[in-house]
This record gives C-alpha cells, structure tokens and sequence, in this order.
C-alpha cells in the first residue's frame, strides 16, 4: 500500500494516535492502523504505540476502530490497512494459510513488534449461580467480539473442553449491555486487565472471572501451544477472586507491501521511546525486542529485522522473511 503524503494535519475529529513533535510542523507520511473495539484496554495500548511513533518520526499514524485481530487480517489481505493489530496465533495462521485462513492464506504477512501479552477472560454474572465451565453448557453465554481474536480463542478452548454453551455473537460493546441487562450470563475478551468494559459492568452488575483448572491448563497448552497459562490476580476487579486463564502475545503486522525503510523507522521509534508506551500501558514493560525474537510465530517484516540486527540479537532464522536471506 503506498503511504500518502499530507500536506496539512488530519482532523482532530479522526482516531488519530499521533501528536507532532513540537518545533517547526511538517508534512508527515499518513499511515493507517487497524486496532479493536474502543471500549477495551488494547485500544488505548495500540493508540499509544501509534502516538510515540508518529511523536518521534516523520509518520502520522491514524488509528481506526475494527472488529479486531480477525478482522485487521482480512483488511491487510485486501491492502485496506497499512499496520494491523494482531496476536501471534492470528500471524501464524494466516501466513501459513491454516485455520480461518486455510483460503485466504497472505504469506506476505510479517510482524513488526510485539505490544504486550493479552489474558482471555471469561466472565460470568455471580448472580447466575454459575461456578465452572462445565455450568456454561447450555447457557447464554457470548464468545467475545465477533470477529475478534477472543472470539477464536474461546471455541478453540471450549471445544478441547467439551464446554457447549448457547453463543450469542455480537460486538463486545453490546454484549456488555446483554449481561449487565441479565440476557446474558456472561461474556469473553482477550484482553489486559482490568479491561474497561469489564469494570464497569462489574460496578452495576457484578462479575466473577471463571477460573480454568491444572489439568484444563495443560489440556488446552497441549493443543493450542502458542497460548501460555496466565493469572488475573485477585482484586484486580473489586472483590473478584484470583483466576486462572490463558494468555497470547499481541501486536502489529504489515504487509510486505509497506516499504522496509518505512517499517524500520517505525520500528526504531516504537522501541527508542518505548519507556514512554510502557509508563501509559505498563503492560507493555514486559516487553522487550529479545522477546519479540524469542516468541515471533510468523516471520519479521524486513525493516524490523533490520532494526533488530542492529541490535546484535540472534534472529533464528525461520523468521527472517524470504526476501532478506
């Protein structure tokens, strides 16, 4: 997709995640970013690692609200999106043309960065009586936001488990209103806690994060390797109980279409300034370029290789995109 060269800012009414630096203004290349609902975390942690990026290099990137990681793929297939959110099963999948993507393969696909690593949650009314998964089975119960990454997670997981609930499908926003509404039991996001949404259904209609066991664990990992266990800690929504889930790596994708110096510029800012990502989103601390080398499931974009070289790390070399060997 070929960058636009602006000539006056963009409207303040856009999604922009961006400010220029200060001193004299000048035109910036428009770059566009598929994200997630707004009413989640993840799009206030994308948002910023747009905002550094177009603070500290000659790229203005605006960032547009989606169904999510599902959606972003088949945007940046039909050359819609310049960057895409992802997440690291999504990636694999559609470059290797498996899965939801088993006809709609892009092995052009590469990855840029990672953000931060995201927990499912699966919540439920506690007035539904409803304690453990098996309890699902039969209920009104929403998977995530349709098209979302959580949305394929969940039938993933609940299909390794035997767990058949009543799925209602719709975007997060409205499931939010079902649950706190009581027409639905419960409903899911892949997300950072606490997410937004979540807090507050909680404070009209309180929740309780539904907690895997050990052996659901080790069962779903087993399967579904490229998730890892994770714990949403007690009090994290007022008065809620530890739980147990599962999380996933999330980030941003390009198309080779997106010229490698144009990738290693955006890469280079992100990670220069990436203090500044991690003090708005702390989940992003966690984050480093070695983990992003350690835990890429679909090749580099050639910029952000280039970037990552210079930093000395060891790239193994089923990430290295064919165009740089």
């Amino acid at each position: 997709m070929t960058a636009i060269k602006l000539r006056h800012l963009l409207p303040a009414s856009l999604l922009v995640a961006g400010a220029l630096t200060t001193g004299t203004v000048q035109a910036q290349t428009a770059l566009n970013m598929g994200a997630v609902p707004t009413g989640t975390g993840w799009f206030f942690g994308i948002s910023e690692g747009a905002r550094v990026i177009s603070a500290n290099s000659d790229y203005e990137i605006t960032v547009r609200e989606t169904g999510g990681t599902r959606e972003n793929a088949i945007r940046l297939n039909n050359g819609e999106l310049d960057l895409a959110f992802t997440e690291a099963l999504v990636g694999y999948e559609l470059y290797n043309g498996v899965g939801r993507f088993e006809d709609t393969p892009n092995p052009d696909v590469r990855l840029v960065y990672w953000i931060a690593p995201s927990t499912m949650h699966w919540a439920v009314r506690q007035d539904s009586d409803i304690e453990t998964f098996e309890d699902l089975n039969g209920e009104r119960f929403n998977p995530s936001s349709i098209g979302g990454g959580g949305e394929y997670i969940t039938e993933q997981v609940f299909g390794i488990l035997n767990i058949e609930p009543d799925f209602q499908r719709m975007r997060v926003n409205d499931a939010a209103e079902g649950v706190t509404d009581g027409r639905l039991v419960g409903f899911s996001y892949n997300g950072v806690p606490p997410i937004p949404l979540f807090t507050e259904v909680h404070s009209s209609r309180p929740l309780q994060l539904l907690s895997l066991t050990d052996e659901q664990v080790e069962t779903v990992i087993e399967e579904l390797p490229f998730l890892s266990p994770a714990i949403v800690p007690a009090d994290t929504y007022t008065g809620m109980s530890e739980a147990q889930s599962l999380g996933i790596y999330m980030g941003v994708a390009a198309s080779t279409e997106l010229d490698a110096d144009t990738v290693y510029e955006l890469t280079k800012a992100y990670w220069e300034n990436h203090d500044e990502v991690a003090a708005s989103f702390k989940p992003a601390a966690s984050v480093e370029p070695q983990t992003v080398v350690d835990t890429a499931t679909f090749p580099l974009h050639a910029g952000a290789l280039r970037y990552y070289q210079e930093l000395g790390l060891d790239i193994p070399e089923d990430i290295i995109p064919p165009e740089a060997q």
